[in-house]
Order: C-alpha cells, then structure tokens, then sequence
C-alpha cells in the first residue's frame, strides 16, 4: 500500500515531473492511515525480514520508479511497446535468475492446464498494466497512482465475497479504511494541483 505514496514522492521529487502540494501528502497520508487501518489485525509490524519485506519494499520502489519511467517516455514511445519490452525484458531476468538459483523448466504429466493457467496470468497482467501506461500517459502520475490505495480495500472486500470471509471484510475497521482511503483519492485528484 506504501507504493502510491512513494510513486508520488519520486514524481516529484526525483523526476520533478509534477509539483508535491500538501494537498497531495495529505491524500497519501490518509490513504496509507487507511491501509494500516484495515491490516491492523494482521500484527503490522512484527516481524521485520529483509528477505521478506525487504524484497516488498524494493518492489515498492520499483514499481513506482517504473510508473514515473513510464510517464516520462510514453511522449515519444507508444505505451503498448513499452509495455511489451518490460514484460519481455523483464522476464528474461526472472528467468535467468531463477534458473540460477536452483529452479527449473519443467512441465507437469498434463501441460495443458498449466500451460492455459499461464497464458490467462499474462494476458491478465498485460491488459492491466497497458492500460495503467496509458493512463499515465495522459495524466500526471499522482492523479492515477493514488487509486493504488484500493487494492488492499478491494482485497478484503472481494475475499468477503468469494472466500466468505464477511466477518473480517465487514468490520468497522474496513469501513473506516474505506472512508480514509476515498478521501485520499478525492484530496489528491480535486485539491492535489492547489498550494
């Protein structure tokens, strides 16, 4: 959840691709009370690994200097190649990497599941981020990163309804995530380009 909030400050700060306006802290701060809202029965910070949250956080900083590179070169580039090379650049790595630590290439007795399984995974994903590149493209990056606030609120919703998790979902604690985390969202696209 920290992600949109660290997307912000390396647009502005790093890239200086749009101006940090207290409007926009706000809406982060509020929207990051709103995911610490809704994992507070989660024991939050216990447990510290650096190959655990460590690798999380590196993520997080990956993910939000790819959404400002993103930003950045769709003026000249088509968002759709972008897209294409980092699936493809960035597989080839995850590739290399993991066959360098021990893993394989193997198909299981019946492929074609996990073959469908695999190609349904890509699609998905590529669909997804295309369409996140051309947002992007046509927007400054803290009008579309701060939405990256209702990923854990839709979690928990959505495992309220297809695992049956309705206790956890429907808690104040959600109610009050979802409210903060609105806020945010509404703070930083309505009042994030005033001083």
């Amino acid at each position: 959840g920290m992600s949109v909030f660290v997307c912000i400050l390396i647009s502005s700060l790093v890239f200086r691709l749009e101006k940090l306006t207290k409007f926009k802290i706000i809406g982060c701060v509020l929207g990051t009370a709103g995911i610490v809202v809704i994992n507070l029965d989660r024991s939050l910070l216990s447990g510290f690994s650096l190959t655990g949250d460590g690798f999380i956080l590196l993520s997080t900083i990956a993910y939000a200097i790819s959404s400002v590179l993103i930003k950045r070169f769709s003026k000249d580039t088509d968002t759709m190649m972008l897209s294409g090379w980092q699936f493809l650049l960035g597989g080839a790595v995850m590739t290399v990497i993991g066959l360098l630590a021990g893993g394989s290439i193997t198909l299981p007795e019946s492929p074609l599941p996990a073959v469908l399984m695999l190609f349904y995974l890509a699609f998905i994903s590529a669909c997804a981020y295309s369409i996140w590149s051309l947002l992007l493209k046509y927007n400054p990056v803290s009008k579309i990163a701060v939405f990256g606030f209702m990923n854990p609120v839709c979690g928990v919703l959505l495992s309220a309804l297809l695992l049956g998790e309705a206790q956890q979902a429907f808690r104040l604690e959600s109610l009050i995530a979802l409210v903060l985390v609105s806020a945010g969202i509404f703070i930083v696209n309505k009042m994030g380009e005033k001083n």
